[in-house]
């Protein structure tokens, strides 16, 4: 049975070079077996289809003799089945191929720079330990760390004079593209150029400052804003921050620690503490005050509240660091006994005994 090519790639017969180009590059995208590893058998069938269809119609006698006899012979002999040595068009998508391959090696995470290069390798990391209350009120901190930065004298390119000359290899891209064919598979990888070293120059006088190597390394200070509500071990990313080479810097990574305090708990964006008070208080109810990192906070204990029972106070806890609003406060209850009395105490909390146990009220009854 006649193959219909212009049906494989969804094309008329009219179609013109750049339709039919179009097509082939928008099936090659959708198809290769890489971009379909869950249905990898499938692929494979379709693209080589594909493929053979573009092969047919982007050449102009060999579509001209398709649509005089509706076949056209591959291979030497002229007799034999089209076979992946006689797909001449590789060029015509090799785009399409590096964005394939480059996600495919990347899990679908890759995050690139100018000319499209993973700059993973230049990102820093670094801890910041902070107090609890400056993850309650938010705090500017002042960080120094070390980067690698391109050397000023001769930006980057590590030679000086005047035979600094672009990279023949590279094209001053600073990568080579290594190309490997393998059946339907042609597997192209981006690698630093081997000449240049990935600077994409050459020259025959090494710079006298950084000896040839293009960089530096210098200590850098910033002012970062830490935003209140922040929890212990947060990371967050400052963009361009890294290392800076040829031209690509990377971010800078900092780890936050937040430090525990005494008499301070951090329940997801509660903030928890204590507060002592003696019997009489917790009894008839009282006007008190507790200390939140520094500031003295006033609220009620109302009457009859019990040992260890907390008291919630709406939206003083820590903020939200996504969205609006903010955690509670809640202030856990600790009634202290005395160790002594006095004989005045002591007969007045006998007379008191006397008296709760007579109602049995001591125990709500």
């Amino acid at each position: 049975m006649a193959k219909d090519y212009y049906k494989t790639l969804g094309v008329e017969k009219t179609a013109s070079p750049e339709e039919i180009k179009k097509a082939f590059r928008q099936l090659a995208r959708k198809w290769h077996p890489d971009a379909n590893p869950d249905n990898k058998s499938e692929a494979e069938r379709r693209f080589k289809e594909i493929s053979e269809a573009y092969e047919v119609l982007s050449d102009e006698n060999k579509r001209k003799v398709y649509d005089q006899t509706g076949q056209v012979n591959f291979g030497s002999n002229g007799s034999e089945g089209f076979r992946w040595q006689d797909f001449s068009h590789f060029s015509d998508f090799s785009d399409i191929f590096d964005d394939i391959f480059r996600n495919f090696n990347s899990g679908g995470s890759f995050r690139s720079g100018f000319g499209g290069r993973d700059t993973r390798q230049l990102d820093l990391s670094l801890s910041l330990s902070i107090s609890m209350a400056e993850s309650y009120r938010g705090a500017k901190k002042e960080i120094r760390y070390k980067r690698t930065v391109e050397c000023s004298n001769c930006h980057g390119k590590g030679f000086e004079g005047n035979d600094v000359r672009t990279c023949p290899t590279c094209n001053g891209t600073g990568q080579e593209r290594v190309v490997q064919q393998s059946g339907i598979f042609r597997m192209m990888n981006m690698i630093t150029c081997r000449t240049c070293t990935g600077r994409g120059y050459i020259g025959s006088t090494k710079c006298h400052v950084c000896h040839g190597s293009g960089k530096k390394s210098e200590v850098e200070t910033r002012t970062i804003d830490i935003p209140a509500g922040i929890s212990d071990n947060t990371q967050f990313v400052m963009r361009g921050l890294g290392d800076d080479e040829n031209g690509q810097t990377g971010d800078l990574y900092i780890l936050v620690n937040v430090r525990n305090e005494v008499g301070y708990t951090r329940s997801n964006f509660d903030l928890i503490t204590n507060k002592e008070i003696g019997f009489p208080e917790a009894a008839l109810g009282a006007d008190a005050t507790v200390d939140i990192f520094g500031e003295e906070l006033k609220f009620k204990i109302p009457a009859g509240t019990q040992p260890g029972e907390a008291i919630r106070i709406r939206n003083m806890g820590f903020p939200h660091t996504r969205g609006t609003g903010r955690g509670d406060l809640l202030i856990r209850i600790k009634v202290v006994i005395p160790k002594k009395l006095n004989s005045t105490q002591k007969e007045l909390v006998e007379k008191l005994s006397e008296e709760l146990s007579s109602k049995r009220s001591w125990f709500g009854k």
